[in-house]
């Protein structure tokens, strides 16, 4: 599996897919999914303002645009951002592996939904992302899981620390032990994974 890490404007993605996340009780809207709003002129703060999404957790939501180069968008529900942690995080990545294998997606684009409005830590939030990839893959769509992932982020000083971390998991062929905030999930094995660096 490809994995890479970027450190780019929204605008200059192209991917099949972008995967994006945002919160119930935050507006405007902020992060990357900030930053599509903007782009789109309001598409996604015009849907809420409908009463048509809201961000509730687990909420998914499918978009099409042609103002970027990714031409579609699936927005996941976070929730309340002081409930979000890490066992969010995995389970909604588990959820997510699972949406976008039906949807026969072979490669997409995300970033750690909630790590930078709450403040977790980027390596244990990675950590926990990919678990949560990994336990979400099902037999059932085993020859429709993405064989490739961007995973995005704004903390461009922290790239090359990033990909470090992929590296390692690279070579153990495994996703180490995780224990944060009482949350624990053992060590998953992960196959080929051949971690890039692109800014």
């Amino acid at each position: 599996m490809q994995v890479t890490i970027l450190s780019e404007k929204i605008t200059r993605i192209r991917s099949e897919i972008l995967v994006l996340g945002y919160f119930q009780d935050v507006r405007p809207i902020t992060g990357y999914a900030g930053e599509v709003d903007w782009f789109t002129n309001g598409t996604i703060s015009s849907l809420v303002l409908q009463k048509k999404i809201n961000g509730a957790l687990g909420e998914a939501t499918l978009l099409a645009t042609s103002k970027l180069l990714t031409p579609k968008i699936l927005l996941i529900g976070l929730g309340q951002k002081e409930d979000y942690n890490y066992k969010i995080l995995q389970q909604l990545s588990s959820h997510t592996i699972e949406m976008l294998s039906r949807l026969k997606i072979h490669e997409f684009t995300a970033e750690l939904w909630g790590q930078e409005e709450c403040a977790l830590d980027l390596i244990g939030s990675l950590d926990v992302f990919l678990q949560g990839f990994l336990s979400g893959f099902s037999l059932q769509f085993s020859n429709q899981i993405p064989t490739a992932f961007n995973l995005l982020t704004h903390q461009t000083r922290r790239v090359n620390e990033m990909t470090h971390r992929l590296r390692s998991y690279g070579q153990i062929k495994a996703v180490p032990s995780t224990h944060m905030d009482g949350l624990h999930i053992p060590c998953r094995g992960l196959g080929s994974l051949h971690p890039e660096t692109r800014r």
